[in-house]
């Protein structure tokens, strides 16, 4: 082995010091203090970044870098000043490599202060460099090794002498404290996200209502996935609550004390899409400064929910085959393989025979999701259930908006059941809540707020070409409002769904994003 050829000064082979030495000490632990207030930070990025500027000032020295352990007790190469990766990784790196092992396995500042006096200058690799000194740093926190900090130079003007080894010991321990209040924060910021999305929406199996024939055989299917985990498919027109039944799969599982993570497949783009399923290594793409976890990762041992997975690109598709077939994934930018116990429930709006057929969808994926598929029927279907939903929806606005509404007339309960509402459950909450905003707080809900909403069951046409002059007091709309009508009028088809919107108006979602956003369209 290369160390056992290597002789490298401790901290336990301090000398005695000169009274000029020892007032170098005090000056030097009076920068220490001044150092251990900078990096007193809860950033993990600024700390690191901070702790290499400081013991670099602190030895004189231009260049070096910062290696932390990771779960299985291996370096990880996390911040470095004037030294790439690709360098630290290289043959001639071998002798500094084995010198950081070393005093990550001994707890010890490690240090050379002359290498040409040294038992190690006809080292190939110090030839190569012409480095005059080297230095590794533990990094020590509650009698843990967090990671060890190096730095080396090509000259002889340092400050990486024996006299200084305890100010540099000094130094280790007060970084890797700042390191692990910094990896605490951000570790208790990601657990703070992941848990306040998880139970954002904490449903549970009796918030489904209903009354219906067809809902009873619904919530018959979602009993017998319970205590197992077969991936299920739930399909359905948008707005009919495929969330609803995910949740209530999860939440009445032996998962239901893990997390319940969603994403829907056809929100973001490609890769930001994959690094937010399966993370993503620091420095994989442009903007990706930390590692992050992804919700595969994070939901092990729970259940996530992948809404529109109709709209996942071809490339999206094959990772989630591997996962599904091997239960293994890698974060984007990563090489090693992880691997995940969660269970998927997948859902979509589309006819996903028919996409196979048009090779907008994989058979093999479609094959592995649909091992039991839940069909939830529009409300149209399931007319029985308005009832019991309006009573619901108002008893959950009434704590909202703190109103007092006890009961609804027959007649306009009668008009809410004739209606399609092809916008689905969706739709009648958010007509219900725009109703109970717009009464006053009385305890029967008046008629006339309902009829001059609903009392027509046709949609309002869109606005249509005219031949010939307009009449004098009709003013001609700009093309922009007509474009803004025509748009309102997609969505209010589609109950909102600004995807089949976009499909409908023959444009892709991100231009059609950005015209809403032009237009302070709203939907």
């Amino acid at each position: 082995m290369i160390m056992n050829e290597i002789s490298l000064e401790s901290v336990e082979d301090g000398e005695s010091t000169t009274p000029e030495q020892l007032s170098q000490k005090v000056k030097a632990l009076e920068r220490l203090l001044e150092i251990s207030r900078q990096v007193s930070t809860l950033d993990l990025r600024t700390t690191l970044k901070m702790i290499m500027k400081n013991v670099l000032e602190l030895c004189n020295t231009r260049r070096g870098m910062l290696m932390l352990l990771n779960k299985s007790g291996d370096l990880r190469f996390e911040f470095s000043v004037n030294l790439e990766r690709e360098e630290v990784d290289s043959e001639e790196f071998e002798i500094s490599r084995s010198i950081v092992a070393r005093a990550a396995e001994t707890a010890k500042v490690l240090i050379v202060k002359n290498v040409p006096t040294s038992n190690m200058k006809d080292h190939p690799s110090f030839i190569v460099l012409g480095l005059k000194a080297v230095m590794a740093i533990p990094l020590i926190a509650r009698d843990q090794v967090l990671g060890v900090i190096y730095t080396d130079t090509d000259s002889s003007d340092h400050e990486m002498t024996r006299s200084n080894l305890p100010i540099f010991s000094a130094f280790g321990s007060q970084a890797a404290i700042a390191i692990e209040n910094a990896q605490l924060h951000h570790n208790l910021q990601e657990d703070f996200f992941l848990l306040k999305r998880s139970l954002e929406g904490s449903f549970r199996f009796d918030r489904i209502v209903y009354r219906s024939q067809v809902m009873h055989e619904v919530c018959a299917s979602i009993k017998r996935v319970l205590e197992n985990d077969i991936t299920v498919l739930v399909l359905g027109d948008t707005g009919t609550g495929k969330e609803l039944v995910a949740r209530a799969i999860h939440y009445n599982s032996s998962r239901k004390d893990k997390l319940f993570l969603s994403q829907n497949a056809g929100a973001l783009p490609d890769t930001i899409l994959e690094s937010e399923l399966f993370g993503h290594r620091r420095g994989a793409f442009s903007g990706a400064v930390e590692n992050k976890v992804g919700l595969f990762e994070a939901a092990d041992g729970g259940t996530v929910f992948l809404d529109e997975i109709g709209e996942a690109s071809q490339a999206l598709q094959v990772r989630l085959l591997r996962l599904l077939e091997t239960g293994t994934f890698r974060r984007v930018g990563d090489t090693g393989q992880r691997s995940t116990d969660v269970r998927i429930v997948a859902a979509t709006n589309r006819d996903l025979k028919k996409e196979v057929e048009a090779g907008n969808f994989r058979s093999d994926l479609y094959y592995r999701l649909s091992v039991f598929p839940i069909n939830l029927p529009p409300l149209r279907e399931r007319r029985d259930d308005i009832p019991v939903l309006v009573e619901r929806f108002v008893e959950e606005f009434n704590d909202k908006l703190g109103k007092s509404v006890r009961s609804i007339p027959k007649t306009v309960m009668r008009d809410l059941m004739k209606r399609d509402w092809p916008g689905n459950v969706r739709e009648l909450r958010n007509f219900v809540y725009r109703m109970m905003v717009l009464t006053p707080n009385i305890e029967t809900l008046p008629e006339e707020i309902y009829f001059g909403d609903i009392k027509k069951d046709a949609p309002i046409p869109p606005p249509v070409e005219t031949s010939g002059k307009s009449e004098p007091d009709a003013p001609i709309k700009t093309l922009e409002e007509v474009e803004r009508e025509h748009i309102r009028y997609a969505l209010d088809q589609v109950g909102g769904n600004q995807a089949k919107a976009a499909r409908c108006l023959g444009l892709n979602r991100s231009t059609f994003r950005w015209r809403l956003k032009k237009m302070n369209i709203k939907p």
